[in-house]
């Protein structure tokens, strides 16, 4: 296997020149730094990633911790932020937090002792003095006191299920969240304006009593018991905003158990994209929320960071993504 030392003798150069161009420090002339390329490539010189990151002080690596990454839309998300950041030459590691308070100290520590230079953070839980404003964190679908972050246009989203359910017709409405929506916690996520957004429309528009479920907070699949029991007792509700398309899933299935046709009696909007659970039968109608713009947000934030800038907050666009439920 070449070496530094190998590239250097048959380009005629310098060790320190070699690292100069591979780590694209220091002045190289342009004429010698394409010798150089040229040499690299033609003896297949691989150079020693970990090595180089301990001389850089930097391994490339950004972490994202989520709470749960069997959630579809995390899973889409985390794909599409790889792909990306691949692109710039860094990698992503995926840390499952399981909502545990320990285990997203634990990251953050990781990221104070340099074995990972970033950090994404999707977090539910009360750490927001834990973190420091010095250390590069994007927050996603949170905002944490000066920290920037990164979320979809969730209040613009309760605002569009709220209308499509409105022009369909609709006359007793209900949004089903876990408990980040509700006033029983102190904890307000980017999420919460679902419910927000979706009432405050429906008042607007002279719909006064709104019917809110919220279930325990984290519970990113809401229980077949606990869905039985809130359409059991509300059978009068014809409209449906469920905070994903998970949830409306399970709303789904157990308006037809019991005898209740979608679209027809009941009209049931989710929010992620109508991506998921399409072995259902139909195609979820949803607000639909872009993982790659997301991504691409996170990814911009990253290298703004890295590059010592000032680093917005970003609130990406959502949509309509139709389907066969309203």
């Amino acid at each position: 296997m070449p070496t530094i030392k190998d590239v250097a003798k048959k380009a005629g150069v310098g060790i320190a020149t070699v690292s100069r161009v591979l780590n694209d420090s220091g002045y190289v002339k342009q004429e010698t730094r394409e010798k150089v390329e040229k040499v690299i490539r033609e003896v297949g010189y691989h150079p020693n990633e970990l090595a180089r990151s301990m001389l850089r002080q930097k391994n490339h690596i950004v972490a994202f911790v989520l709470p749960n990454n069997t959630h579809l839309f995390f899973s889409e998300l985390l794909y599409e932020l790889e792909q990306i950041l691949f692109h710039d030459d860094y990698k992503v590691m995926m840390c499952n937090s399981s909502e545990e308070v320990e285990r997203e100290l634990e990251f953050i520590d990781m990221l104070k002792n340099n074995r990972v230079d970033s950090l994404i953070l999707l977090t539910n839980n009360d750490i927001e003095d834990k973190i420091s404003p010095d250390l590069p964190i994007v927050s996603f679908d949170r905002r944490l006191e000066n920290i920037p972050f990164v979320a979809s246009d969730n209040y613009a989203g309760g605002v569009m299920a709220a209308d499509l359910l409105y022009k369909q017709g609709c006359k007793r409405y209900m949004f089903i969240g876990d408990d980040a929506q509700g006033p029983q916690t102190n904890i307000r996520t980017e999420v919460s304006k679902r419910r927000v957004g979706f009432v405050e429309r429906l008042q607007e528009l002279g719909i006064g009593d709104v019917i809110t479920y919220e279930y325990p907070l984290g519970n990113y699949i809401i229980s077949q018991k606990v869905v039985e029991e809130v359409i059991r007792d509300n059978p009068e509700v014809d409209g449906i905003f469920a905070i994903s398309d998970a949830v409306a899933f399970a709303i789904i299935n157990e308006l037809e158990r019991i005898g209740k046709k979608v679209p027809k009696d009941v009209k049931v909007i989710g929010f992620d994209g109508g991506r998921s659970f399409l072995n259902s039968g139909k195609r979820i109608t949803s607000i639909g929320q872009s993982p790659r713009l997301i991504a691409k947000a996170l990814r911009n934030a990253i290298i703004d960071i890295y590059n010592g800038e000032v680093v917005p907050n970003v609130i990406v666009p959502i949509y309509y993504a139709e389907g066969d439920t309203i």
